[in-house]
Parts: C-alpha cells; structure tokens; sequence
C-alpha cells in the first residue's frame, strides 16, 4: 500500500482515546503475556536491533526517528537501526536479506507467509503483549496466521471504493445508480465516449505497482480469486470470465490503453486527478492524493460493481504486516518484543497512524475512536464483505509477483488468457 494523509484533527481525537483506552502501558507485561521489560541497567550488554519499514508517506522516517530517539532514552541497552524503503523496492530488499542470511529483525512487508514456512519468524504472541493482541481485529489478525498460528500483526488496513467523476458522469447523463453492475459499467463507459470523447472512461491499471489487487477486486466481483475453498483456484471459469470481459471494455477503446504497463498512482489516480477519468477503483487514501496534487475534480464514490447473481458487492480488503526475525539463538527476542510493544502503545500508534495516513486501523479501539470519521466511515461500512489475499500460503509471494508482472497481457487483444492464468498458477505449486 502506499502514500496519503490523514487529517490531523481525526489523528489528534484518536491519540487522546487511545490513550485513556486498553493500549496504553502495554509495554510493561512479562513475557509470559507476550511483552518484556528490558529494563535500563548500565551493566547490561547493548543490543541493536535493524528495523526495514515500508515508505507510506515522506513522514515515516521523521516518525521513525523521534520514536527511536525516545525508545532508546526509555531502553538504553537497546539501539534500533530503522531503514524506511519504499514500496517499489521494500520486497526485494527484504527478499535479499533472507537470500544472503543478513536477516532483519523486524521486517514490514504486505506478506509474511513464506517466512513463516522457513521458520524465520516469532510468533505474533512473541511480538506483542495479550492486551493488545486481544484489541487486534479479529478479521487481521485471522490473516496474520500460517498453518492456525498467527506469525505477523497488521499495522494497518485499506479498503477499496468506486470512484467516479461527476462532471463527467453529468455530461454523460450518467448517475451512481448506473454503475451497480458489470453491464452498467460497460454502458457507461460507452456513453462516455460518446459524449466526453477527451477521456478515458474507466481507468485499468494493471501495471506491476498493484495488479494483484486490481485483478482481484474484479475477479472476486465474480465470485472468482486466486484461493477458494481451501485451494488455489487461479485457473477458474470465474477468473477466466473476469479477464475476457476486461478484455472485451479493452479491445472497445473503453480503458487506458496498455493496462500492463499502466500503473495506479502514477497513471490511474494522477489522470483521475486532472479530470481526464471517468472511472476506477479507488483506494481510500485517493482523496488524499487529490488533495496533495491541488486538484479540483468533482467526485463521489460508490460500492464497487458487481457481477455476482445475489447483487452483492464486495471490496479488497488489503493489510500489512510487522514481523519479528528470529536470529540464531534468538537473542533479539527481548529487544524485539520490546520496541514492538513500545510502537503499538497508544500515543505511538496514533503517531504511525498519522505519519502512514488515513488508513484502517489494526485495533478495534482505534476503529471505534474513526468511526466517526466521515471519510473513513464508508470503507470502514463496507469491511464485512471484504476479501483479502491469500496471505497465509506460504505461496502467495511468488503467486503476486507472477500476478504483478503478467496479468495485464491477458487483456491485450488476442490474449490468450488461460496461458497467463496457468503462468501464474505455477508459482503455487
């Protein structure tokens, strides 16, 4: 996931909740609730800790530095080290540590699984005390799991919307009420460029930034996905039908064209942002991005169109993860445990909250404290009929990667689309 900003007013009314709320104090429990208290004795032997955090905004390493600078004043026998990457190079530099055995010790990627499969990792009652793991949402931390044991905790959430230009929909003689489905997509995409020929009438990016997630809101719009009923189902009629019929708004001139090499922030949402888009699918932190990029645009979003017989329409519900990496003899773990606790206390994680941006919390009394947040409430409405990746197959890494660089030549006129399906299916064998 990547950069937006949260206001600072919804920041500021969550650290004030939180901080009267369950999180704080945390830090201070035993191991044995998950939690060490390192302590401060000068005669203790100092350990460093190296920290590889994803870059959702420009403020994650300011926020790094000044919670580092007061965790150490708090823990002086403990130095932390915080590299703050960004998203386009976080996986492989992460990758490359375990490749080479020069393991970090907290890592922050949106997958954890294959390193839990390897045995690299604590578990998430190593990493946090009980108190916070038990105001964890359930539904994250459901997906923090490999193998029934949760390996990772979620830092933060996204959710996904339809969003669409006014002026443009005006134009076209087009309301929110049209695009309920996939047919009514396809018509009004087709009076758009009728009417407002200067733009693109829907938005596909499945450039390598984020083509796992663009699939697979289509996809699961179609009862399709990559994983269902306890099995990888890449191959199904569902996924194939997903791609002919984007396939088809492709061929028609209804998209961008070249949607493989078409990326989301850079293409999908900074077209969006200058009035040249009519449709897309749009992460929560988009408002954010227009606000940042002075635009005007007359906007509104809508629950995400859907194919399925029963009219339901669902969202992607996409998390990231903090993970511990275990080092020989695991003489990290105290120190581990420590700054994880430390990061998650109240005031510390409506910081991360603040810096990361307008995100979903990972803790249900920090939920209860956005509720009222009129941009995140919708998002927040929409998380019972979320579906996620599956990130506890140890799997899924190579399956995105292979998703990421491929699933946009399947709707290239021509494509033969079960060929790249079966490309990808092979990365879960």
């Amino acid at each position: 996931m990547a950069k937006i900003s949260l206001r600072r007013g919804a920041a500021l009314a969550l650290s004030g909740l939180l901080a009267a709320g369950t999180l704080a104090g945390c830090a201070a429990e035993s191991t044995d609730g998950g939690a060490t208290d390192t302590g401060s004795s000068s005669s203790a032997e100092s350990t460093t800790i190296r920290v590889v955090a994803a870059q959702y905004t420009d403020d994650m390493q300011p926020y790094y530095d000044d919670l580092v600078a007061r965790f150490e004043a708090d823990n002086p026998t403990i130095n932390v080290e915080v590299e703050v990457v960004s998203w386009n190079d976080i996986d492989q530099k992460i990758k490359t540590m375990v490749q080479t055995n020069d393991l970090p010790d907290i890592g922050n990627l949106n997958y954890f699984s294959s390193f839990a499969a390897d045995g690299l990792l604590y578990t998430a009652e190593d990493l946090l005390p009980a108190a916070t793991l038990d105001d964890m949402v359930e539904t994250f931390i459901e997906n923090s799991k490999y193998e029934g044991t949760a390996y990772a905790v979620p830092d933060l959430a996204s959710a996904r919307l339809f969003f669409y230009n006014k002026d443009i929909f005006d134009a076209a003689g087009l309301t929110k009420d049209d695009i309920v489905t996939w047919d009514g997509v396809r018509a009004a995409a087709e009076k758009i460029k009728a009417t407002v020929p200067d733009v693109t009438p829907l938005a596909l990016p499945l450039g390598p930034e984020e083509a796992q997630a663009e699939f697979l809101i289509w996809a699961a719009s179609n009862n399709g996905g990559y994983y269902n009923n306890g099995a990888w189902d890449i191959t199904s009629a569902a996924n194939v039908e997903t791609l002919e019929y984007l396939q088809g708004l492709v061929a028609d001139g209804l998209t961008n064209p070249s949607p493989a090499t078409f990326n989301r922030t850079d293409g999908a949402f900074a077209l969006f942002a200058q009035g040249q888009v009519g449709m897309l699918n749009g992460a929560i932190f988009l408002p954010s991005v227009l606000e940042e990029q002075g635009s005007t645009i007359n906007y509104d979003i809508a629950p995400f169109p859907t194919n399925r017989a029963d009219g339901t329409s669902i969202t992607l519900g996409v998390q990231d993860y903090f993970f511990g990496f275990k080092n020989e003899g695991e003489t990290n773990k105290a120190a581990v445990q420590a700054f994880m606790s430390f990061l998650f206390e109240a005031d510390n994680y409506a910081g991360f909250l603040e810096a990361a941006g307008g995100f979903l919390p990972a803790t249900k009394s920090a939920g209860e404290a956005m509720s009222s947040d009129e941009a995140l409430a919708p998002y927040i409405a929409v998380l019972p009929n979320a579906v996620f990746y599956p990130g506890a197959e140890a799997s899924w890494p190579a399956v995105q990667g292979e998703t990421q660089q491929t699933i946009g030549l399947a709707v290239a006129k021509g494509a033969d689309i079960m060929s790249v399906l079966e490309g990808i299916a092979s990365k879960a064998e």
